[in-house]
């Protein structure tokens, strides 16, 4: 389907804190995103950007608003479904890779499958390792892999399980400007590949031109 919407979030408002500490991180913030797409939520610290990347992809709930991924209303869901949201639908990029220690390259990427109790389409596996070109690592540790190549990794475990929606916060944020520009090639070219839905926060505008489309987020709102 031609500009399929895949996701679609409406009137989402957040309040942390109470009286006069009260902080809006989200007023009022209604967005759609098509199936491929790649979109940069741009904005700078403070902005509401991280809140909602965090309720787009279910770590946090909003206090009023709705969202629809792939038809379903998320926040209609219980708590055990929405795990199952964040395992199946969402693919998560952190700035800080976040990779288990214990675990080789492989099986941290295989992680999303094996909390589902789910075998790998062993095919699907050795194409996104070779397009994120760590084939030869995936016996490796992550103390045996620089940043970079320990963020392929982590790329490669939010794409395994094909969600719907992929999310990174500042994929490039923990890395040199080097390894930084080859990540974001990397990325842009491998959800091109497998036709993945991306949606990543910046504050670095030179990443943000890259992406099909720009939201700009100031206290909480879509300035444009």
């Amino acid at each position: 389907m031609p500009d399929e919407i895949i996701l679609r979030a409406e009137h989402l408002s957040k309040v942390y804190g109470k009286g006069e500490s009260a902080v809006k991180a989200l007023d009022d913030v209604s967005l759609e995103i098509k199936k491929g797409e790649f979109t940069a939520i741009v904005g700078q610290s403070g902005s509401g950007k991280s809140t909602l990347l965090h309720i787009l992809g279910a770590m946090d709930t909003p206090d009023s608003g709705s969202l629809t991924v792939e038809g379903q209303d998320i926040f209609s869901l219980k708590d055990e479904q929405l795990a199952e949201y964040r395992r199946r639908k969402a693919g998560f990029v952190f700035q800080f890779f976040n990779l288990l220690p214990v675990m080789t390259a492989r099986e941290n990427i295989l992680i999303p499958l094996s909390l589902d109790g789910k075998k790998p389409d062993e095919e699907y596996l050795n194409a996104l390792a070779e397009a994120m070109g760590i084939s030869d690592r995936l016996s490796h540790y992550p103390h045996q892999l620089s940043g970079g190549q320990q963020q392929r990794v982590a790329i490669a475990r939010a794409m395994i399980a094909k969600p719907a929606v992929i999310l990174a916060d500042e994929p490039t944020g923990n890395l040199d400007s080097t390894s930084g520009k080859e990540i974001m090639s990397l990325l842009k070219k491998t959800i091109r590949q497998f036709n993945q839905t991306l949606i990543l926060i910046t504050h670095d505008n030179s990443i943000a031109a890259q992406a099909d489309r720009i939201i700009s987020i100031k206290d909480g709102r879509i300035s444009s």
